[in-house]
């Protein structure tokens, strides 16, 4: 698995989401490198990481992500997922909690896919198979951003489809399908001995807010930040408030 690490000091780990890689977490990781040693992965089948044809699930994501973690010497550290990168750290969370100082979800939740969601996923994975990865990725991105911010950002979106189309239609579906097959984490964070941080979007449909508002009271300490006009992609969206509430969590708890 390739992965990038910047900085020196305690450890912070950035997990990326389903059709991303760890480059979207660039500016932020820029940022926090400047007091922590930041390691950002290409997840198996996005980035530099290639995909395997075996099948994915949650529980191989994050003992890849153990494996990297046992690699780099890293006692501890906190790890923050967004979207997909967030199923991971729940199910990282369950299997080597004595890893973590604190955790986070940054648009995503705990919760099972509803059988809605999981149709869904199975018509998207019938749609990447008839059609390839290119026309999926350009009609999913364009989901994920609030208007105001596409319309200011479009060049940055277009390079970000442009970059997502190079994923293989058989690692999205692999992808997609461990999502699908996930399970719901909610005790993971009602017995959390360590802080977890929330970050959503109040227009997010992928990580709406009831459930985020559902997901915030389970958490024996949580801080949890909730951004308006902003749909799924907070890391770009509100990227000034994403890495000061990182920050504030990381100063506090690391």
């Amino acid at each position: 698995m390739y992965y990038k690490i910047t900085g020196k000091g305690k450890v912070i780990v950035l997990l990326h989401g389903f059709i991303e890689e760890g480059s979207m977490w660039n500016e932020i990781a820029k940022s926090l490198s400047k007091k922590y040693r930041v390691i950002v992965p290409d997840l198996e089948g996005f980035g530099s990481t290639p995909f395997s044809g075996k099948p994915l699930s949650m529980e191989k994501y994050a003992k890849d992500v153990f494996e990297m973690l046992k690699k780099e010497k890293a006692k501890q550290c906190i790890m923050l997922g967004h979207s997909m990168g967030g199923y991971i750290t729940l199910y990282f969370a369950e299997k080597y909690p004595e890893l973590l100082t604190g955790f986070g979800l940054v648009n995503s939740h705990c919760f099972e896919d509803s059988p809605e969601k999981k149709l869904n996923r199975k018509k998207g994975n019938e749609f990447i198979a008839k059609h390839g990865s290119h026309i999926f990725v350009k009609e999913l991105y364009n989901t994920i951003f609030h208007d105001a911010f596409k319309k200011k950002e479009q060049k940055l979106i277009d390079g970000l489809i442009k970059q997502a189309s190079n994923y293989t239609p058989e690692a999205l579906i692999a992808a997609n399908t461990a999502m699908m097959k996930r399970k719901g984490k909610e005790e993971v964070l009602k017995n959390a001995q360590v802080p977890v941080l929330l970050i959503g979007g109040k227009q997010d449909p992928a990580a709406p807010l009831d459930l985020f508002l559902k997901q915030a009271s389970l958490p024996p300490i949580t801080d949890f930040y909730l951004f308006d006009k902003t749909k799924h992609m907070s890391v770009f969206e509100k990227k000034k408030e994403t890495l000061s509430a990182i920050e504030n969590f990381a100063k506090s708890y690391s």
